[in-house]
């Protein structure tokens, strides 16, 4: 199953990475070689290698995945085009089977299908909009939901596999920055996460994963996101910075933003956020080679009521050169919202 398939490939994915990112040497400074484990250097199409794809849909619009189900039953994992019978991928999906979809309108298409389950599950999801998008996967837990959005950057040899096969056994890497704890922790229940992930055609990569917990209390529903930010370097180009932003209704009140600004592990933190414009926002700088090479950093809300909001996230590399500075860039905008449940 794609739990075990997870372990076996960052097992070996662990080694591989140190030499992906061998490369920031390059950067300048002796800039050193980070080992995320995050699988975003890797070919994470060979984990499908492991688990058996059922196609869907008009399949002779979806590339061929390395071991196919002949049916349902056989799969590990299905990967669809819109038109796919939407009863049979609800049936995979309450059988914990991931459901990925490629093509077109992927993104409503994975919609409708957790708005099927909505009463079963809870879930966030997160479009990009303006932008490219090559995949989208939903993956389903014990009565919550983990989703992807791929922005298409051009960076995966197969821009449909790679990142399917990223959804089944990368990882966001473990917060580097400081994020405060609360003696309330225990009255929240984790609800789910989204991701909004990409590979440049140049080697960079990034993600974002904001993962909700909720807690239903008599005075009404209570709801933290916590976003992690990661962005890696590639051969001459440093990380410069990251952005998060999530800006909310102007009548719903944010209670808490998080965390206050500061520098730990080579990371520096600046929350820009404005409660009373109901708007969350921080910015990830590096402040040491290290960071240049592998940035990784939190931030977070509290608030209440139902959850919708527009997002941008951003990412910038630079390479100083004799004639300049050259950039490279990668993110997306778009709408978020969460299903908790009531």
């Amino acid at each position: 199953m794609p739990s075990t398939n997870r372990r076996r490939f960052l097992a070996t994915a662990g080694a591989a990475s140190v030499a992906a990112l061998a490369g920031c040497n390059a950067l300048g400074s002796g800039h050193p070689e980070v080992n995320t484990g995050s699988g975003l250097s890797e070919d994470t199409s060979q984990a499908l290698e492991n688990d058996a794809v059922y196609l869907a849909g008009d399949t002779d619009d979806l590339p061929t995945p390395p071991n196919i189900a002949e049916t349902l039953e056989d799969a590990d994992a299905v990967l669809a085009t819109p038109s796919a019978d939407r009863a049979t991928l609800v049936q995979a999906f309450r059988t914990h089977r991931p459901v990925a979809f490629a093509t077109g309108s992927g993104f409503d298409a994975m919609v409708g299908l957790l708005e099927s389950v909505r009463q079963e599950y809870t879930f966030g999801v997160e479009a990009v909009r303006a932008r490219p998008v090559s995949v989208v996967v939903a993956v389903p837990g014990n009565e919550t939901v983990e989703t992807y959005t791929f922005v298409d950057e051009g960076g995966w040899d197969d821009p449909v596999l790679d990142p399917l096969g990223w959804a089944l056994v990368g990882r966001v890497p473990e917060c580097e920055t400081f994020v405060p704890e609360s003696s309330a922790d225990e009255l929240y229940d984790y609800a789910g996460a989204t991701n909004v992930v990409g590979r440049l055609d140049e080697g960079e990569a990034y993600a974002s994963r904001t993962v909700a917990s909720v807690s239903h209390q008599d005075t009404g529903q209570y709801v933290r996101l916590r976003t992690t930010l990661h962005a890696e370097a590639n051969d001459g180009f440093a990380v410069e910075d990251g952005v998060r932003e999530a800006d909310f209704p102007d009548d719903q009140r944010l209670h808490d933003v998080f965390p206050n600004a500061h520098t730990r592990n080579g990371v520096q933190v600046a929350n820009v956020s404005d409660t009373t414009r109901s708007t969350f926002e921080i910015e990830l700088t590096p402040k040491n080679a290290r960071a240049r090479s592998a940035l990784t950093g939190c931030g977070g809300l509290q608030t209440e009521g139902s959850i919708a909001y527009d997002h941008r996230t951003s990412f910038q590399w630079k390479r100083d050169d004799l004639l300049g500075a050259d950039r490279h860039y990668g993110g997306g905008t778009g709408r978020g919202e969460w299903h908790l449940g009531t």
